[in-house]
């Protein structure tokens, strides 16, 4: 999963929700899920001020490092279904 924009991330957090409850209680991965959450509501900012500016050039090393940061989460969750 990636998100594009701040306004992409109601579907996917919703969708890494469902995972987290399919595996059960992981606090570790959850706090991954509030953090990601938390940066995505400063790309949200960035997207704001890139739009004011008219350059949407300084949102895309942010999104990068989100969208990275959504694969691990994804890879971890992976991991722990295989552990159960």
């Amino acid at each position: 999963m990636k998100i594009e924009t701040s306004l992409d991330w109601n579907n996917v957090q919703s969708q890494l929700n469902d995972q987290l409850d399919s595996i059960g209680y992981t606090p570790d991965l959850e706090k991954m899920l509030k953090n990601i959450s938390r940066m995505v509501d400063e790309l949200s900012k960035i997207e704001v001020n890139a739009r004011r500016i008219h350059n949407t050039n300084l949102t895309r090393d942010y999104l990068e490092k989100i969208n990275k940061s959504i694969d691990h989460l994804e890879k971890l969750i992976l991991i722990a279904r295989l552990m159960q």
